[in-house]
Protein backbone atom coordinates (compact mmCIF):
# COMPACT_ATOMS: atom_id res chain seq x y z
CA UNK A 1 0.00 0.00 0.00
CA UNK A 2 1.39 3.44 -0.99
CA UNK A 3 0.74 6.29 1.26
CA UNK A 4 1.69 10.32 0.56
CA UNK A 5 0.33 12.55 3.41
CA UNK A 6 0.51 16.15 2.35
CA UNK A 7 0.60 18.58 5.61
CA UNK A 8 0.35 22.02 6.42
CA UNK A 9 -1.11 23.07 3.17
CA UNK A 10 -3.76 25.55 2.28
CA UNK A 11 -6.30 23.01 0.34
CA UNK A 12 -8.42 24.70 -1.69
CA UNK A 13 -11.41 23.52 -3.67
CA UNK A 14 -14.71 25.55 -4.20
CA UNK A 15 -16.44 22.46 -5.59
CA UNK A 16 -15.76 21.00 -2.26
CA UNK A 17 -16.08 24.51 -0.03
CA UNK A 18 -12.53 23.55 0.74
CA UNK A 19 -10.76 26.43 1.75
CA UNK A 20 -7.85 26.71 4.38
CA UNK A 21 -8.23 22.50 5.20
CA UNK A 22 -4.63 21.66 6.06
CA UNK A 23 -3.51 17.67 5.49
CA UNK A 24 -4.75 15.60 2.97
CA UNK A 25 -3.70 11.57 2.63
CA UNK A 26 -3.09 9.93 -0.75
CA UNK A 27 -3.66 5.75 -0.64
CA UNK A 28 -2.90 3.87 -3.56
CA UNK A 29 -2.55 6.60 -5.84
CA UNK A 30 -6.47 7.94 -5.11
CA UNK A 31 -7.64 10.65 -2.30
CA UNK A 32 -8.15 9.09 0.92
CA UNK A 33 -8.55 11.63 3.99
CA UNK A 34 -9.12 15.23 3.68
CA UNK A 35 -8.85 16.75 7.46
CA UNK A 36 -7.68 19.84 9.68
CA UNK A 37 -5.03 17.52 11.03
CA UNK A 38 -4.05 13.89 10.35
CA UNK A 39 -1.09 12.11 12.60
CA UNK A 40 -0.44 8.80 10.42
CA UNK A 41 2.63 6.92 10.90
CA UNK A 42 4.52 5.35 8.52
CA UNK A 43 4.12 7.12 5.65
CA UNK A 44 5.92 9.52 3.53
CA UNK A 45 5.15 13.47 4.70
CA UNK A 46 5.70 15.95 2.31
CA UNK A 47 5.06 19.91 3.79
CA UNK A 48 3.38 22.64 2.30
CA UNK A 49 4.18 25.42 4.35
CA UNK A 50 3.20 28.76 3.17
CA UNK A 51 1.63 26.60 0.01
CA UNK A 52 -1.67 26.56 -1.48
CA UNK A 53 -2.47 22.77 -2.66
CA UNK A 54 -5.30 22.65 -5.42
CA UNK A 55 -6.25 19.71 -7.71
CA UNK A 56 -4.65 18.93 -11.08
CA UNK A 57 -4.81 21.38 -13.59
CA UNK A 58 -7.16 19.99 -17.27
CA UNK A 59 -6.55 21.69 -20.43
CA UNK A 60 -9.05 20.74 -22.81
CA UNK A 61 -7.25 22.12 -25.84
CA UNK A 62 -3.56 21.55 -26.51
CA UNK A 63 -1.86 20.56 -29.88
CA UNK A 64 1.35 18.22 -29.25
CA UNK A 65 2.48 18.79 -33.36
CA UNK A 66 2.63 14.95 -33.06
CA UNK A 67 2.32 13.11 -35.33
CA UNK A 68 3.82 15.43 -38.38
CA UNK A 69 5.74 18.24 -36.81
CA UNK A 70 7.55 16.86 -34.23
CA UNK A 71 10.18 19.20 -34.89
CA UNK A 72 8.05 22.13 -32.72
CA UNK A 73 6.85 19.58 -30.24
CA UNK A 74 5.99 15.77 -29.34
CA UNK A 75 3.45 14.06 -27.04
CA UNK A 76 6.54 13.03 -24.57
CA UNK A 77 7.98 17.07 -24.33
CA UNK A 78 3.98 18.50 -24.39
CA UNK A 79 2.97 16.41 -21.58
CA UNK A 80 6.50 16.97 -20.01
CA UNK A 81 5.48 21.14 -20.78
CA UNK A 82 2.54 20.25 -19.67
CA UNK A 83 3.06 19.05 -16.16
CA UNK A 84 5.81 21.99 -15.58
CA UNK A 85 2.57 24.38 -15.67
CA UNK A 86 0.34 22.14 -13.30
CA UNK A 87 -1.48 19.89 -15.76
CA UNK A 88 -2.15 16.21 -14.92
CA UNK A 89 -4.61 16.16 -17.36
CA UNK A 90 -5.34 17.25 -21.61
CA UNK A 91 -6.83 16.82 -24.60
CA UNK A 92 -5.35 16.69 -27.53
CA UNK A 93 -6.46 17.86 -31.04
CA UNK A 94 -6.12 15.97 -33.84
CA UNK A 95 -4.97 18.79 -36.65
CA UNK A 96 -2.01 16.86 -37.24
CA UNK A 97 -0.52 15.14 -40.05
CA UNK A 98 -1.72 12.96 -40.99
CA UNK A 99 -5.04 13.80 -39.04
CA UNK A 100 -6.14 10.83 -36.24
CA UNK A 101 -10.12 10.45 -38.65
CA UNK A 102 -9.71 6.90 -38.03
CA UNK A 103 -9.28 3.75 -35.02
CA UNK A 104 -5.90 2.93 -37.04
CA UNK A 105 -4.52 6.57 -35.88
CA UNK A 106 -6.14 6.21 -32.42
CA UNK A 107 -4.43 2.78 -31.82
CA UNK A 108 -1.08 4.13 -33.15
CA UNK A 109 -1.51 7.40 -31.16
CA UNK A 110 -2.53 5.48 -27.72
CA UNK A 111 0.79 3.38 -27.75
CA UNK A 112 2.98 7.03 -28.26
CA UNK A 113 0.81 7.86 -25.40
CA UNK A 114 0.77 5.18 -23.08
CA UNK A 115 4.90 4.86 -23.59
CA UNK A 116 5.84 8.31 -23.45
CA UNK A 117 2.86 10.60 -20.91
CA UNK A 118 3.45 10.36 -17.20
CA UNK A 119 0.23 12.72 -17.09
CA UNK A 120 -3.41 11.83 -18.55
CA UNK A 121 -2.96 12.06 -22.21
CA UNK A 122 -6.81 12.05 -24.18
CA UNK A 123 -7.20 12.25 -27.54
CA UNK A 124 -9.61 13.96 -30.14
CA UNK A 125 -10.78 12.59 -33.27
CA UNK A 126 -11.54 14.74 -36.19
CA UNK A 127 -14.98 15.54 -36.97
CA UNK A 128 -14.33 15.11 -40.80
CA UNK A 129 -11.86 12.90 -43.00
CA UNK A 130 -8.72 14.47 -43.70
CA UNK A 131 -10.64 17.07 -42.03
CA UNK A 132 -11.85 18.24 -45.47
CA UNK A 133 -15.07 19.27 -43.90
CA UNK A 134 -17.11 16.70 -46.31
CA UNK A 135 -17.52 13.52 -44.86
CA UNK A 136 -18.19 12.42 -41.13
CA UNK A 137 -15.59 9.83 -39.57
CA UNK A 138 -16.84 6.87 -37.76
CA UNK A 139 -17.93 8.69 -34.63
CA UNK A 140 -19.69 5.50 -32.84
CA UNK A 141 -16.76 3.05 -33.68
CA UNK A 142 -14.46 5.92 -32.63
CA UNK A 143 -16.23 6.98 -29.24
CA UNK A 144 -16.28 3.37 -28.65
CA UNK A 145 -12.52 3.38 -28.79
CA UNK A 146 -12.09 5.96 -26.27
CA UNK A 147 -12.08 9.42 -28.00
CA UNK A 148 -13.01 11.93 -26.10
CA UNK A 149 -14.73 14.50 -28.36
CA UNK A 150 -14.37 15.41 -31.64
CA UNK A 151 -12.96 18.24 -33.67
CA UNK A 152 -11.50 19.88 -36.97
CA UNK A 153 -10.27 22.67 -34.89
CA UNK A 154 -8.04 25.17 -36.93
CA UNK A 155 -11.40 25.06 -39.03
CA UNK A 156 -14.97 25.57 -38.70
CA UNK A 157 -17.21 22.73 -40.01
CA UNK A 158 -18.83 24.66 -42.75
CA UNK A 159 -21.88 22.81 -44.38
CA UNK A 160 -24.14 22.74 -41.00
CA UNK A 161 -26.46 19.84 -42.67
CA UNK A 162 -23.00 18.31 -41.59
CA UNK A 163 -22.58 19.71 -38.08
CA UNK A 164 -26.31 18.80 -37.34
CA UNK A 165 -25.29 15.41 -38.20
CA UNK A 166 -22.11 15.40 -36.33
CA UNK A 167 -23.89 16.72 -33.31
CA UNK A 168 -26.79 14.09 -33.27
CA UNK A 169 -24.45 11.28 -33.46
CA UNK A 170 -21.27 12.55 -30.96
CA UNK A 171 -24.23 13.27 -28.46
CA UNK A 172 -25.88 10.01 -28.77
CA UNK A 173 -21.87 8.72 -27.65
CA UNK A 174 -22.42 11.32 -24.69
CA UNK A 175 -19.12 13.18 -26.57
CA UNK A 176 -19.95 16.70 -28.29
CA UNK A 177 -18.19 18.97 -31.17
CA UNK A 178 -15.08 20.89 -30.25
CA UNK A 179 -16.36 24.14 -32.96
CA UNK A 180 -13.25 26.51 -34.09
CA UNK A 181 -15.42 29.52 -34.33
CA UNK A 182 -14.75 31.29 -37.39
CA UNK A 183 -16.43 31.30 -40.56
CA UNK A 184 -13.69 31.26 -43.36
CA UNK A 185 -16.26 33.01 -45.39
CA UNK A 186 -15.41 36.05 -43.80
CA UNK A 187 -11.89 36.22 -42.24
CA UNK A 188 -10.44 37.75 -45.88
CA UNK A 189 -6.92 36.11 -45.16
CA UNK A 190 -7.26 38.52 -41.94
CA UNK A 191 -4.02 38.08 -39.46
CA UNK A 192 -4.72 40.73 -36.74
CA UNK A 193 -7.86 42.42 -34.92
CA UNK A 194 -9.37 44.76 -37.25
CA UNK A 195 -8.88 47.61 -34.93
CA UNK A 196 -6.16 50.84 -34.79
CA UNK A 197 -3.26 48.50 -34.46
CA UNK A 198 -4.12 46.81 -37.76
CA UNK A 199 -4.15 50.33 -39.21
CA UNK A 200 -0.86 51.53 -37.67
CA UNK A 201 0.90 48.45 -38.82
CA UNK A 202 -0.47 48.02 -42.02
CA UNK A 203 -1.46 44.39 -41.71
CA UNK A 204 -4.77 42.80 -42.59
CA UNK A 205 -7.46 42.63 -40.25
CA UNK A 206 -9.09 39.77 -38.82
CA UNK A 207 -13.00 40.78 -38.07
CA UNK A 208 -14.94 39.72 -35.43
CA UNK A 209 -17.53 39.23 -37.13
CA UNK A 210 -16.51 35.46 -38.15
CA UNK A 211 -16.29 34.56 -35.06
CA UNK A 212 -19.46 35.91 -34.13
CA UNK A 213 -21.14 34.17 -37.64
CA UNK A 214 -20.18 31.12 -36.29
CA UNK A 215 -21.33 30.92 -32.78
CA UNK A 216 -24.58 32.27 -33.66
CA UNK A 217 -24.88 29.70 -36.32
CA UNK A 218 -23.72 26.85 -33.89
CA UNK A 219 -26.20 27.71 -31.28
CA UNK A 220 -28.93 28.09 -33.66
CA UNK A 221 -27.75 24.31 -34.73
CA UNK A 222 -27.80 23.50 -30.93
CA UNK A 223 -31.16 25.46 -29.65
CA UNK A 224 -33.72 23.85 -32.87
CA UNK A 225 -31.79 20.61 -32.45
CA UNK A 226 -31.63 20.15 -28.56
CA UNK A 227 -27.76 19.45 -29.26
CA UNK A 228 -24.83 20.11 -27.36
CA UNK A 229 -22.10 21.88 -28.36
CA UNK A 230 -18.99 23.40 -27.19
CA UNK A 231 -17.25 26.34 -28.92
CA UNK A 232 -13.49 27.13 -28.50
CA UNK A 233 -11.34 30.11 -27.95
CA UNK A 234 -14.34 32.42 -27.66
CA UNK A 235 -12.33 36.33 -28.05
CA UNK A 236 -14.61 38.81 -28.55
CA UNK A 237 -17.59 40.94 -26.67
CA UNK A 238 -20.63 40.38 -29.13
CA UNK A 239 -19.84 36.32 -29.12
CA UNK A 240 -20.24 36.20 -24.97
CA UNK A 241 -23.21 38.05 -25.52
CA UNK A 242 -24.71 35.33 -28.00
CA UNK A 243 -23.76 32.71 -25.38
CA UNK A 244 -25.06 34.45 -22.43
CA UNK A 245 -28.51 34.76 -23.79
CA UNK A 246 -28.27 31.07 -25.72
CA UNK A 247 -27.57 30.03 -21.76
CA UNK A 248 -30.49 32.06 -20.24
CA UNK A 249 -32.84 29.87 -23.05
CA UNK A 250 -31.33 26.92 -21.70
CA UNK A 251 -29.18 25.97 -24.41
CA UNK A 252 -26.89 22.93 -23.56
CA UNK A 253 -23.49 25.07 -25.24
CA UNK A 254 -19.98 25.08 -23.42
CA UNK A 255 -17.89 27.74 -24.01
CA UNK A 256 -13.79 28.13 -23.68
CA UNK A 257 -11.55 31.18 -23.35
CA UNK A 258 -7.73 31.08 -23.56
CA UNK A 259 -5.05 32.51 -20.85
CA UNK A 260 -3.87 35.17 -23.38
CA UNK A 261 -7.11 36.48 -24.32
CA UNK A 262 -7.88 37.58 -21.11
CA UNK A 263 -4.23 38.42 -20.38
CA UNK A 264 -3.52 40.21 -23.07
CA UNK A 265 -5.10 43.06 -25.89
CA UNK A 266 -4.13 43.90 -29.39
CA UNK A 267 -1.64 46.38 -27.71
CA UNK A 268 0.52 43.24 -26.92
CA UNK A 269 1.33 42.76 -30.92
CA UNK A 270 3.47 46.40 -30.23
CA UNK A 271 5.40 43.63 -28.53
CA UNK A 272 5.83 46.47 -25.41
CA UNK A 273 3.38 44.00 -22.67
CA UNK A 274 0.32 45.84 -23.45
CA UNK A 275 1.74 49.64 -23.16
CA UNK A 276 1.25 51.52 -26.19
CA UNK A 277 5.05 52.54 -27.00
CA UNK A 278 5.34 56.60 -27.10
CA UNK A 279 6.70 56.28 -30.79
CA UNK A 280 5.35 53.51 -33.16
CA UNK A 281 7.75 52.08 -35.60
CA UNK A 282 5.69 50.63 -38.36
CA UNK A 283 7.75 47.81 -38.54
CA UNK A 284 7.63 46.54 -35.11
CA UNK A 285 5.42 43.92 -33.98
CA UNK A 286 5.83 40.43 -32.05
CA UNK A 287 5.13 37.73 -34.15
CA UNK A 288 4.61 35.66 -30.68
CA UNK A 289 1.43 37.54 -30.29
CA UNK A 290 -0.18 36.26 -33.91
CA UNK A 291 -2.74 34.28 -33.10
CA UNK A 292 -6.08 32.80 -33.78
CA UNK A 293 -8.61 33.91 -32.65
CA UNK A 294 -6.63 37.53 -32.63
CA UNK A 295 -5.69 39.27 -29.46
CA UNK A 296 -8.56 41.72 -29.46
CA UNK A 297 -9.20 44.91 -27.85
CA UNK A 298 -9.27 45.81 -24.12
CA UNK A 299 -13.16 46.36 -24.15
CA UNK A 300 -13.08 42.92 -25.45
CA UNK A 301 -10.65 41.49 -22.72
CA UNK A 302 -12.65 42.90 -20.35
CA UNK A 303 -16.04 41.23 -21.52
CA UNK A 304 -14.53 37.69 -21.27
CA UNK A 305 -13.23 38.10 -17.87
CA UNK A 306 -16.85 39.47 -17.01
CA UNK A 307 -18.40 36.56 -18.89
CA UNK A 308 -15.77 34.18 -16.60
CA UNK A 309 -16.94 35.57 -13.69
CA UNK A 310 -20.65 35.04 -14.25
CA UNK A 311 -20.44 31.44 -15.58
CA UNK A 312 -21.26 32.29 -19.21
CA UNK A 313 -17.92 31.22 -19.91
CA UNK A 314 -16.99 27.84 -18.61
CA UNK A 315 -13.66 26.37 -19.47
CA UNK A 316 -9.91 28.30 -19.45
CA UNK A 317 -7.95 26.01 -21.98
CA UNK A 318 -4.70 26.88 -23.43
CA UNK A 319 -4.88 26.48 -27.17
CA UNK A 320 -1.53 25.25 -26.55
CA UNK A 321 0.45 25.91 -29.82
CA UNK A 322 3.85 25.52 -30.18
CA UNK A 323 5.98 26.48 -33.47
CA UNK A 324 9.86 26.90 -33.84
CA UNK A 325 12.09 30.34 -33.58
CA UNK A 326 12.26 29.60 -37.37
CA UNK A 327 8.83 29.64 -38.05
CA UNK A 328 7.86 32.86 -36.20
CA UNK A 329 11.28 34.50 -36.87
CA UNK A 330 9.26 35.64 -40.24
CA UNK A 331 6.87 38.92 -41.53
CA UNK A 332 3.38 38.69 -39.23
CA UNK A 333 1.78 37.57 -42.08
CA UNK A 334 3.86 34.67 -42.60
CA UNK A 335 4.23 33.68 -39.34
CA UNK A 336 2.11 30.73 -38.51
CA UNK A 337 -0.81 31.33 -35.65
CA UNK A 338 -0.07 30.43 -32.19
CA UNK A 339 1.15 30.70 -28.99
CA UNK A 340 2.99 28.36 -26.66
CA UNK A 341 0.70 28.22 -22.95
CA UNK A 342 1.15 24.58 -21.67
CA UNK A 343 4.11 25.88 -19.10
CA UNK A 344 2.67 30.07 -18.62
CA UNK A 345 -0.91 29.04 -18.23
CA UNK A 346 -1.66 28.91 -14.93
CA UNK A 347 1.03 31.59 -13.15
CA UNK A 348 -0.18 33.64 -15.99
CA UNK A 349 -3.69 33.98 -14.63
CA UNK A 350 -2.30 34.28 -10.79
CA UNK A 351 -1.50 37.64 -12.41
CA UNK A 352 -4.95 38.32 -12.80
CA UNK A 353 -5.99 37.47 -9.16
CA UNK A 354 -3.73 40.51 -8.15
CA UNK A 355 -5.27 42.78 -10.20
CA UNK A 356 -8.48 41.27 -8.66
CA UNK A 357 -9.83 40.36 -12.00
CA UNK A 358 -10.02 36.71 -11.31
CA UNK A 359 -10.16 34.60 -7.44
CA UNK A 360 -8.39 31.35 -7.46
CA UNK A 361 -11.78 29.72 -6.96
CA UNK A 362 -12.51 30.79 -10.76
CA UNK A 363 -9.81 29.65 -12.06
CA UNK A 364 -9.74 26.82 -9.97
CA UNK A 365 -13.51 26.12 -11.12
CA UNK A 366 -12.77 26.66 -14.75
CA UNK A 367 -9.48 24.86 -15.18
CA UNK A 368 -9.93 21.80 -12.74
CA UNK A 369 -13.94 21.10 -11.29
CA UNK A 370 -15.93 21.93 -14.89
CA UNK A 371 -13.77 20.26 -17.30
CA UNK A 372 -13.25 17.26 -14.71
CA UNK A 373 -17.12 16.84 -14.56
CA UNK A 374 -17.27 17.17 -18.61
CA UNK A 375 -15.03 14.05 -18.54
CA UNK A 376 -16.23 12.41 -15.58
CA UNK A 377 -19.69 12.16 -17.76
CA UNK A 378 -17.87 11.10 -20.67
CA UNK A 379 -15.23 8.34 -19.97
CA UNK A 380 -15.90 7.95 -16.24
CA UNK A 381 -12.87 9.59 -14.87
CA UNK A 382 -13.12 11.16 -10.87
CA UNK A 383 -10.48 13.67 -11.61
CA UNK A 384 -10.78 17.87 -11.36
CA UNK A 385 -11.79 17.71 -7.80
CA UNK A 386 -10.09 17.34 -3.95
CA UNK A 387 -12.47 14.95 -3.15
CA UNK A 388 -12.33 11.22 -1.38
CA UNK A 389 -12.33 8.37 -3.91
CA UNK A 390 -10.72 10.82 -6.55
CA UNK A 391 -7.79 10.27 -8.34
CA UNK A 392 -5.11 11.83 -6.52
CA UNK A 393 -3.91 14.64 -8.86
CA UNK A 394 -3.02 17.60 -7.37
CA UNK A 395 -0.62 21.22 -7.52
CA UNK A 396 1.38 22.93 -5.23
CA UNK A 397 1.37 26.56 -5.55
CA UNK A 398 3.99 29.21 -3.83
CA UNK A 399 2.08 32.17 -3.88
CA UNK A 400 4.84 34.25 -2.54
CA UNK A 401 7.99 33.04 -5.15
CA UNK A 402 8.35 34.67 -8.21
CA UNK A 403 8.27 32.63 -11.66
CA UNK A 404 11.09 34.15 -14.48
CA UNK A 405 10.11 33.73 -18.10
CA UNK A 406 13.13 33.81 -20.10
CA UNK A 407 14.47 31.66 -22.82
CA UNK A 408 15.77 29.01 -20.90
CA UNK A 409 12.73 28.66 -18.61
CA UNK A 410 10.60 26.54 -20.99
CA UNK A 411 10.81 22.95 -21.55
CA UNK A 412 8.66 22.50 -24.51
CA UNK A 413 10.65 22.21 -27.65
CA UNK A 414 9.36 25.57 -28.39
CA UNK A 415 9.40 28.96 -26.92
CA UNK A 416 7.05 31.02 -28.90
CA UNK A 417 5.52 33.29 -26.03
CA UNK A 418 5.35 36.77 -26.27
CA UNK A 419 5.41 36.48 -22.03
CA UNK A 420 9.30 35.82 -22.21
CA UNK A 421 11.26 38.55 -20.05
CA UNK A 422 8.32 38.77 -17.89
CA UNK A 423 8.58 38.18 -13.99
CA UNK A 424 5.25 36.65 -12.46
CA UNK A 425 4.19 36.31 -8.94
CA UNK A 426 3.55 32.70 -7.91
CA UNK A 427 5.33 29.48 -8.85
CA UNK A 428 3.96 25.97 -9.61
CA UNK A 429 6.15 24.14 -7.25
CA UNK A 430 5.07 20.37 -7.58
CA UNK A 431 2.52 18.37 -9.97
CA UNK A 432 1.04 15.20 -8.94
CA UNK A 433 -0.71 13.10 -11.03
CA UNK A 434 -2.49 9.15 -9.54
CA UNK A 435 -0.51 9.94 -6.27
CA UNK A 436 3.49 10.75 -8.01
CA UNK A 437 5.32 13.62 -7.76
CA UNK A 438 5.46 14.11 -11.89
CA UNK A 439 7.40 17.46 -11.44
CA UNK A 440 9.13 19.25 -8.66
CA UNK A 441 10.91 22.97 -8.89
CA UNK A 442 13.82 22.74 -6.19
CA UNK A 443 14.94 26.05 -6.97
Amino acid sequence: MNKLLFKNFEIIDPSQNLNSIKDLLIVDGKIQEISHSLDISDVKIIDGSNKTLIPGLIDFHVHYRDPGETYKEDIKTGSEASAKGGFTTVVMMSNTNPTIDNLGALIEQKKIIDENCRIRVLQTSSVTIGRKGESLVDIDLLSKNGVVSFSDDGDVISDPKILDQALELANKNNRTILEHCEDHGLLNDGIINDGSVALRLGLKSRPKSAEISSVKRDIEIAKKNGRWVYLQHISCKESVEIIREAKKQGVKVTAEVTPHHLYMNELWTYGEKGELPSWIDLGAYDTNTRVNPPLRSEDDRLSLLEAVNDNTIDVIATDHAPHSRGDKLNTFDSAPAGINGAETAFVTLLQLVEKKELSLQKIIETMCNKPGEILDDILNLKIGKIKKGYSADLVAVDNNDTTKINEDFFISKSDNSPLIGSTMKGKIKMTIFNGKVIFEDKK
